[in-house]
């Protein structure tokens, strides 16, 4: 249920034979990483020196995979929406900022602990050459990272329990050692092109999670049980992962650490960007306010969030297939893959976002409870920031599928930097307003330059025209549920269920008009049959 963990909030990312000494090797690596900070066109046909065991033609049958994944991963949010608004009745505001406080706080000694190491595992087990190798220096790695964090935990235990607002140190050492090592099984699964794998371990984590707080809220744990829980709940999926994972450890050498390094080096500072965009806004509002204006937000943050289930969906299903074809030098699909991911991606933000626009206000007093409505304002703005996002993913996926983890880097720097002092500056100002204002100028930054840097690598392409239809199917919409409005009212669970539910079928009833995303929902409903 962590809304802004890496399998949700979170999207992610390999060495050559070794038939040639370690001097030769090392030069070609040093001329590839080259070409990728701006050298040599990396779209431009390679040398045959350089094409030597690529991986193996496999590819991704993107209607089928992306639409199971995006079928697994609604349930999920569903039955994650369903707990949250549990937990928001029956703990109430306080007790819940006080577990989002615990989770933002994880989320910052992940991302720093990690450093993009998942993400390069990833790129490099996708390229398919010594994958195991590959896999043993990232355990390596991943413990040494940890280290300093287990040491420093408990010296810092009454700062880290002062913030929060609970002891709960210990359960945060062993909450960020479940996390790790279970998100880099997923990482390792998506790298063997088994997408749909690893959404239903994600299920399953949430299922285990959900299931444990309730029992565990039952019988008086508090917040504490929501704590345990997630604790828990990672632990299953780190064996539940590992016992699914193909790729098995063997023992690597300099050129494997060298590899990861090097491209995590870029990659963490796009990831450390990523927790800034997640967390920042959190951790300004815990300091400033009190932890019941910080469950409100985090409650905006996680519906809007789930705007992105589609994009989530996309990313994760095409980032892989990018990196085969891009290494394969199929760059036509790659394209031509991109302009559809970008449609698929935006397909459901569009609509949701005007809903929450319309009734924002409403859908946070009737779900979860008339403490939370105090973020209304945040929430309509959080939304309209999902639209940006939306693309923001999927080019951020092709830039590094394309191995130029520098051009993310470079945005990551300018978006995080804007992002921590606009926070700063806007939260004790304006509140909750100013915390989603701050995270919607650092995403539109990030996505401008990522965008840029992708359009160099590989001319951008966008089915505008169905985009453009998508957006007058919402107009439609909102003009459909503004008069019906007026009959309906949405502050009852009835009337806002109703109108949701007549916003949807006016939406799709317009988009389906056209012939050309008819026959593209037809083809996608094929392929899953």
């Amino acid at each position: 249920m962590t809304g802004r963990d890496d399998g949700g909030a979170d999207a992610a990312d390999g060495g050559r034979e070794h038939g040639r000494d370690d001097h030769d090797e090392r030069d070609e690596r040093d001329d590839a990483h080259d070409d990728a900070a701006g050298g040599r066109d990396p779209l431009a046909p390679r040398s045959p020196a350089l094409d030597v065991a690529l991986p193996a033609a496999r590819d991704v049958d993107f209607a089928r995979a992306g639409v199971l994944l995006t079928a697994v991963e609604a349930l999920s949010a569903l039955v994650g929406f369903v707990g949250t608004v549990y937990f928001a009745w029956v703990l109430g505001a306080s007790a819940l900022g006080v577990f989002f406080l615990f989770d933002a706080i994880l989320s910052t000694v992940a991302t720093v602990t990690d450093f993009g190491l998942r993400d390069a595992v990833e790129k490099r087990v996708s390229e398919g050459e010594h994958p195991g190798a590959i896999l043993g220096a990232a355990l390596v790695l991943k413990v040494a990272l940890l280290c300093p964090f287990v040491l420093l935990a408990y010296p810092l235990a009454p700062v880290v329990d002062g913030y929060v607002g609970a002891p709960l140190t210990p359960a945060l050492v062993a909450g960020v050692l479940a996390y790790e090592f279970g998100l880099l099984t997923l990482h390792v699964l998506r790298a063997e092109l088994r997408v749909a794998e690893t959404a239903l371990l994600s299920f399953a984590r949430l299922v285990v999670y959900v299931g444990t707080a309730v029992a565990l809220v039952q019988l008086d744990y508090g917040v504490r049980a929501l704590v345990y829980a997630f604790v828990g709940s990672y632990l299953v999926l780190c064996v539940l992962g590992a016992l699914r994972v193909s790729t098995r450890p063997a023992r690597p050498d300099r050129a494997q650490f060298r590899s990861l390094v090097r491209y995590a080096k870029y990659n963490g500072i796009s990831a450390l960007g990523g927790y800034v965009y997640n967390t920042m806004d959190l951790l300004v509002v815990g300091y400033v306010l009190t932890p019941a204006f910080v469950a409100a937000y985090e409650l905006a943050w996680r519906v809007t969030t789930m705007l992105l289930l589609v994009t989530n969906a996309v990313s994760n299903t095409v980032f892989a297939q990018l990196s085969a074809w891009h290494t394969r030098g199929e760059y036509e699909r790659a394209r031509d893959a991109i302009a559809s991911a970008l449609t698929a991606s935006l397909f459901f933000v569009v609509p949701a976002a005007v809903g929450i626009a319309l009734f924002g206000r409403d859908i946070l007093g009737v779900v979860f409870g008339p403490e939370y409505v105090v973020a209304a304002l945040a929430f309509v703005v959080l939304a309209a920031e999902k639209l940006v996002t939306a693309v923001n993913v999927v080019l951020d996926a092709a830039v590094r599928a394309f191995d130029h983890p520098r051009a993310g880097a470079v945005a990551t720097v300018a978006s995080a930097t804007l992002n921590v002092a606009l926070n700063l500056l806007l939260v004790p100002r304006y509140g909750l307003v100013g915390a989603a204002a701050a995270t919607a100028s650092a995403v539109v930054v990030h996505t401008l330059v990522v965008g840029a840097a992708l359009a160099r690598i590989a001319p951008l392409r966008a089915n505008t025209r169905d985009l453009a239809w998508c957006a007058l199917a919402a107009l439609a919409m909102a003009g459909v549920l503004l008069v019906t409005e007026r009959v309906v009212d949405p502050g009852t669970s009835l009337g806002l269920a109703v109108l949701v539910a007549l916003g949807g079928v006016v939406y799709l009833g317009v988009v389906l008009l056209d012939g050309r995303l008819r026959e593209q929902t037809r083809a996608v409903l094929r392929g899953v049959v």
